[in-house]
């Protein structure tokens, strides 16, 4: 390598953009450019601005006072100004050769010519932020790269691929709904697992709850907490907007009569259907020596009493400044009776039965609840000093789950159905797609995915396909032992939707591969309309 010819170029470089530098300098800093590609192995890379072009090879520099002359491998020249990330293809004697990363830039036009008349740099970031967009079918169009740009910007620990996902999808981009889609993404969005998260969370001591040994904070967060599950916190005065066809009856029956099971599930269940006699004993023993009066005490034993009714008394007994023995009422909630009537009524909330999901508004009265109780259980953890804790952060986990379902339905129908089964729990999907012409035509047909997962019966999907008064289904199930079992009675499903004035036809696949619910939201994204309870008979 010539240095004394290479300086020269480098100098009437620098003299060209008004700069002045040492020849000393110069050669020190070849040198040390030299040194540093050395030192690499080959298959390692460097990066590095463009200097100059000289002739079929380019002047780069890779660090502060390190300057590089190599060859470019690929047919691709760079410009002036780019920072470039190069594999190092060769690095002995005085030939270096490097080959740019973003390998198949160069036989893309598109991508090179997208970021040329975008007047962005050619490099490998904004060549997988092209591919990216154009992989997931957006447009690439100046505005369109210069809106993805800035979003990578705003949030550089997202890969380019999810924020394009989302754009596709047309969900806001804030951290709180990056988290959320990702939590999909890698199927970790389940209600299900943060509702168990968050009953179990109440089984912990006051302590590990709230951070803090103090009773008197204790007392205040249960006050709170026994308020919330005892509806005394106009627990069903909000509804939860998006999940609903604007076109639908309200939610709510505001001046109607509840039904049976609606009020059954408000006022909760007798002590005697969560509690063994002895330890209904227990219970009733504890509140006794806490100074409770004979009357809850009998209604105790006997487990004539709901949760809720325990609550609401407990609670008014929190409140009396005479009661004597407060603090040992705060050990009585910290008791395991006490907490296992906690977290069945929790669940009872924030669960669905199987008939209940058959009947009318039942799902939206479901959100609509656990998105007014969540708000408050928030609230309460707040005014305890307690937003850092791991009740705080399930609570708020669970909440943006609920906001990115609203936001993902302004583009589709897609709601989870947390179930509370006979001996296990199970977590529902239901997806609705369809395409927006057929869905235009009174012939066309309407498509969902059900996805289930089970303790025994493992995932199970069922595709359903609606045409006129037809319904097509495919089950698929993990081994023939699951799908035997559907089999034999799906001859329920079928009186059910025959009652309805459904024909009904089922085939039964074995499918090994779970299914992503995000995957198929994307694959059928683009043709996708949010329907009305109206549109596709789901409780079916």
């Amino acid at each position: 390598m010539n240095l004394s010819s290479l300086i020269g170029q480098i100098n009437q470089t620098y003299t060209e953009t008004g700069m002045t530098e040492g020849n000393a300098a110069l050669e020190q800093s070849l040198r040390n450019g030299m040194e540093t590609i050395m030192s690499k192995g080959q298959g390692q890379t460097v990066a590095g601005e463009v200097l100059k072009l000289l002739g079929e090879e380019v002047l780069l520099s890779i660090g502060k006072n390190q300057v590089l002359k190599a060859q470019v491998d690929g047919g691709m020249m760079p410009q002036p100004g780019q920072l470039l990330t190069f594999q190092i293809k060769n690095n002995s004697g005085n030939k270096i050769l490097l080959s740019p990363l973003f390998e198949n830039t160069s036989s893309d036009p598109n991508v090179l010519k997208a970021l040329r008349e975008a007047g962005l740099p050619q490099n490998g970031n904004m060549a997988g932020m092209v591919r990216a967009m154009m992989q997931e079918g957006l447009p690439i169009d100046r505005q369109s790269l210069y809106q993805m740009n800035r979003l990578m910007g705003a949030n550089p620990q997202t890969p380019v691929e999810t924020l394009s996902r989302m754009q596709k999808l047309q969900i806001p981009v804030t951290a709180e709904n990056i988290q959320q889609f990702e939590h999909y993404q890698n199927l970790e969005h389940q209600l299900l697992s943060s509702i168990t998260d968050l009953t179990e969370g109440f089984g912990q001591s006051i302590g590990q709850m709230l951070g803090t040994q103090d009773p008197e904070k204790g007392i205040s967060f249960f006050e709170n907490i026994l308020k919330i599950f005892s509806g005394q916190e106009n627990a069903g005065g909000e509804e939860i907007s998006g999940f609903t066809d604007g076109d639908d009856q309200t939610v709510v029956q505001q001046n109607g009569e509840k039904s049976e099971n609606q009020t059954v599930q408000e006022n909760g269940k007798e002590l005697r259907e969560t509690l063994s006699e002895g330890e209904l004993q227990n219970l009733s023993r504890s509140y006794r020596q806490a100074g409770a009066p004979a009357s809850l005490v009998k209604e105790i034993l006997t487990g004539n009493i709901t949760g809720k009714q325990l609550f609401e008394q407990t609670q008014g007994l929190l409140t009396q400044e005479q009661l004597p023995e407060k603090e040992k009422l705060l050990s009585v909630m910290e008791g395991r009776e006490f907490k296992q009537i906690l977290k069945g009524e929790l669940k009872g909330r924030f669960l669905l039965e199987p008939e209940e999901v058959g009947q009318e508004h039942s799902v939206e009265r479901l959100y609509e609840r656990m998105n007014t109780q969540l708000r408050q259980l928030s609230r309460a953890l707040s005014e305890a000093g307690a937003e850092g804790t791991p009740l705080a952060k399930t609570v708020s986990n669970l909440s943006g789950n609920l906001e990115f379902m609203h936001q993902l339905n302004q583009m589709f129908t897609y709601i989870q159905l947390p179930l509370k089964m006979q001996n296990q729990n199970a977590n529902g999907e239901l997806f609705v797609y369809t395409n927006k012409k057929s869905l235009a035509k009174k012939d066309g047909a309407v498509s969902a995915l059900l996805h289930l997962d089970m303790e025994n019966l493992g995932s199970v999907d069922v595709h359903v396909t609606l045409r006129e008064e037809k319904v097509s289904t495919k089950f698929y199930l993990k081994d023939d032992a699951a799908l035997d079992l559907v089999e034999a009675h799906i001859d329920m499903l079928n009186e059910r939707l025959q009652k309805r004035g459904y024909l009904f036809q089922a085939e039964f696949l074995q499918s090994p591969d779970e299914k992503n619910v995000v995957t198929e939201i994307l694959s059928k994204g683009s043709g996708v309309k949010v329907l009305s309870g109206r549109s596709f008979d789901a409780r079916a």
